[in-house]
């Protein structure tokens, strides 16, 4: 088989996840002669491409939790507990950051392989911050508040990145700042008055965003700040260590937790990435091998972390050097990690977020429509879309 490409994966389109994935699959192509050729999408498809239109035709795809209840109804991906022993497995749970690895488990399966980690967290540019001369970092979203109001009318202002899917996420992480785990359990509508606190927090912080915050994802606004000199700070997105190693954008961004609220937590929504293996591969063996190496702790804490990627592995967000490389990214904002919470994982939710997004996105922006009448609207879409979320959480 040397030399013929019979592995392909399905990446999404940024350094972060296809640079780790080649250079493993590259050593690993070495040494077993099967080539493997890497696909990417947008981070809009990553978030919303049905996973049908993506395990017929490659063997390995990255996906996003929320797609968990469907993936495990779908007979699309395969058991991960079908392609490694107890002991990996093990080893996998006990070394999860945060929720991660538990995102992933349906029904007491496991459908992914944690290989990412990911959550909203803070951003600054801090030489910007030390030639403005404007102290320590916000700790909690009033201060946030206030710094946006100070910094509105000069050369360098706050974003968040708050396009409709992450005006969602943001909406449920200030949420969780305000009520904390009890913000929106499984099987129940948001608490009430966090949620409508949550939605007029972010419309008075709009006024004085950078005006990109309406439209652009965390990558976008990442690629922004690092580049030019209009964003000094982000209190939230979701979080990417290449922009805080040395190198890769003109500027480099310093990560930190995101902020607190009343709960007293660091509200965030997790992110990240799982690697599934199609039940639909020819080739499900090799596959199979390729993913133990990718996932495991020594590639995660090694090539994966040294090629650009945000591991999932604990051994690389305890890693003395994977932290020096990154600006100490990983133990800065690993609090946060482990506050963030999980959105549903029900069948539904793929539609769920994109309507709910575009709800919240309008309530923020538009204004046109009051917080109260938001959360009503919000309500009717959960009890539509989301009525197998069962109680209890992750399952």
């Amino acid at each position: 088989m040397s030399g013929q490409s019979i592995l392909r994966g399905m990446a999404w389109d940024h350094p972060r996840a296809r640079n780790p994935l080649e250079a493993i699959s590259a050593a690993w192509s070495n040494e077993h002669g099967v080539s493997v050729e890497w696909d990417a999408r947008p981070l809009k498809h990553f978030e919303d491409q049905p996973l049908q239109e993506l395990a017929t035709t490659y063997d390995l795809v990255l996906i996003d939790y929320p797609f968990v209840g469907f993936a495990a109804n779908s007979g699309l991906i395969a058991p991960v507990n079908d392609f490694v022993d107890a002991a990996y497995l093990a080893d996998q749970a006990a070394h999860s950051v945060g929720p991660s690895y538990a995102s992933y488990t349906w029904a007491g399966v496991q459908w992914a392989l944690a290989i990412d980690a990911a959550c909203q967290v803070s951003a600054v540019r801090e030489d910007l911050w030390a030639a403005a001369q404007l102290g320590s970092l916000p700790d909690t979203w009033a201060e946030v508040a206030d710094l946006a109001r100070r910094v509105h009318s000069t050369a360098h202002r706050i974003a968040i990145p708050l396009n409709p899917n992450h005006a969602y996420c943001a909406f449920l992480a200030i949420g969780v700042t305000l009520a904390g785990k009890q913000f929106w359990p499984a099987g129940a509508n948001v608490e009430p008055a966090a949620a409508r606190e949550s939605l007029e927090q972010l419309r008075e912080l709009a006024n004085h965003l950078h005006t990109a915050s309406r439209s652009d994802d965390p990558i976008a606004i990442s690629d922004r700040m690092s580049s030019s000199d209009e964003i000094l700070y982000v209190p939230l997105m979701f979080g990417y260590s290449n922009y805080a190693r040395c190198g890769f954008r003109p500027h480099r961004l310093h990560f930190a937790n995101a902020p607190r609220g009343l709960s007293g937590m660091h509200g965030s929504v997790l992110g990240g990435v799982g690697l599934a293996l199609s039940a639909r591969s020819a080739h499900r063996d090799a596959a199979a091998d390729l993913a133990r190496d990718i996932a495991a702790s020594e590639a995660q804490s090694g090539i994966y972390a040294s090629s650009g990627g945000q591991p999932g592995h604990s051994a690389a967000w305890d890693s003395a050097s994977v932290n020096a490389m990154t600006g100490n990214f990983f133990s800065a904002t690993r609090r946060t990690m482990e506050h963030a919470f999980v959105r549903p994982r029900v069948v539904g939710h793929r539609r769920f977020q994109q309507l709910a997004g575009e709800l919240v996105h309008r309530c923020i922006w538009r204004q046109d429509i009051s917080a109260q009448a938001c959360l009503l609207d919000f309500d009717r879409l959960a009890d539509a879309l989301l009525a197998d979320w069962k109680p209890g959480g992750v399952v």
